[in-house]
């Protein structure tokens, strides 16, 4: 039934990208085909969630005017609301009139289409949203301080979206509104990392999960299916390794190596941005042209022939002087010394791990997710001798691990609605 579906778009609202899922669940035939004891388990909840779209929004903070993301916003806001009609139209075709609650705007079936109406409609279905966010764009420096990111981006969903059903997470894992995220801004600074820790992480005595993406990898610690990290800000994050300033498409390629190797010799590189790891990834044929989703260093396109002449500008060449698989040659030295840089993030946090709770590193077991997960993690997990019984890259696709944090957000949201929908049956 209609009536007992909930609807949750999740935001995941980095400086470079703004990461979109859009789930529903019906918890009437959730509760009804469920195994009682699996109700409230994570994976139980996204198996039974429809997916109804997601997608990555591409808005460089640093160089858009800031006013701007208020039109990827809108954008959402309106794909989301013709997902919802859709959605509705073809699952309930009795259904003739809506009422959106979020924007207490009425809709009438024509044709078997929902088109908007001036009129109120007395037999309106009432149907509705909720807005999940976590935010990690106040980093970036087109603010001068994380207070002012959270200020702007908040105000921003604030006049796109209505306030009663916005929920900001924050780094103890409770989900506030916009009002509250705005008074306590650091609680809910770069926030990303928990719900992906509790989704991944919510069978796990002892492990970690490891998630790289396009700019950071986050290596977090879990304990009895929770996050315990030492550090809940960027800041101690950094200090302790459980969050790595490299990923898999945005690195500059002079913030991995100093040299590369180039006619029997090593060469030193130039330390301007005239490459960065999303040209090696594609040389290597471990990106598509569609997954190189950041802008490039020069400006101009993503085929390999482009990314090419970007790695030969490295040493101060080009295609003319530099032979493609001497190029190629370059790029995989550099996967291998960025590959070596996360295995010694690695190496360190599990040191910290066995260190706080007397474990063997044959006990620990690590969950894997992100763009980076098969490119780079899965192959340096091996290489350090992890053995594969512990290494877990769950069943998403492709473009769900690049999601898996707005589509985790999004589940960490459903997880509470049905906690209280069992709270109040126990209580009738």
């Amino acid at each position: 039934m209609l009536e007992t579906c909930k609807f949750i778009l999740s935001l995941d609202i980095g400086g470079a990208n703004t990461k979109t899922s859009f789930l529903c669940l019906d918890l009437s035939e959730y509760k009804s085909q469920s195994e009682p004891l699996n109700l409230d388990h994570y994976g139980n909840i996204l198996n039974f969630s429809s997916s109804l779209f997601y997608s990555t929004q591409y808005f460089p903070f640093w160089e858009r005017k800031r006013q701007d993301f208020m039109k990827v916003l809108k954008i959402l806001q309106s794909n989301t609301e013709k997902k919802l009609l859709n959605h509705v139209s073809q699952q309930y075709p009795s259904i003739c009139s809506l009422k959106l609650v979020n924007t207490e705007k009425f809709y009438q079936r024509t044709n078997g289409i929902f088109r908007k109406t001036k009129k109120e409609l007395a037999n309106a279905i009432s149907v509705s949203y909720d807005i999940a966010v976590t935010i990690t764009a106040e980093l970036s420096d087109a603010f001068s301080t994380k207070q002012e990111g959270i200020k702007l981006i908040c105000e921003q969903l604030q006049e796109v979206f209505n306030p009663n059903f916005i929920h900001v997470i924050n780094v103890n894992a409770e989900f506030i509104s916009v009002k509250e995220a705005l008074e306590d801004y650091l609680s809910v600074s770069a926030s990303n990392w928990i719900a992906p820790s509790l989704v991944f992480g919510e069978r796990e005595r002892l492990g970690m999960l490891l998630d790289m993406g396009t700019t950071t990898t986050d290596i977090i610690p879990i304990k009895d299916g929770k996050p315990v990290p030492i550090g809940k800000n960027d800041v101690d994050r950094m200090l302790n390794y459980e969050l790595f300033y490299t990923g898999i498409l945005r690195p500059p390629i002079a913030s991995i190596v100093r040299h590369v190797p180039f006619r029997n010799s090593l060469c030193p590189i130039s330390f301007e941005e005239f490459a960065i790891m999303a040209d090696v990834y594609t040389v290597l044929g471990m990106i598509t042209e569609r997954e190189y989703s950041c802008d490039t260093a020069d400006g101009r396109g993503k085929s390999i022939e482009e990314c090419f002449a970007r790695l030969a500008r490295i040493i101060c060449g080009d295609i003319n002087l530099i032979q493609q698989h001497e190029i190629e040659e370059m790029a995989q030295y550099i996967y291998t010394s960025q590959k070596e840089m996360v295995q010694e993030a690695i190496r360190r946090s599990i040191n910290h791990f066995i260190r706080r709770f007397l474990i063997p590193v044959s006990k620990i077991r690590f969950n894997v997710t992100g763009l980076g997960a098969k490119i780079l993690l899965i192959p340096a997990l091996r290489e350090l001798n992890i053995h594969e019984n512990q290494i877990f890259f769950k069943s998403l696709s492709e473009q769900e691990h690049v999601l898996s944090t707005a589509i985790c957000l999004g589940i960490v949201f459903l997880k509470q609605i049905v906690q209280h929908e069992l709270l109040s049956d126990q209580v009738s």
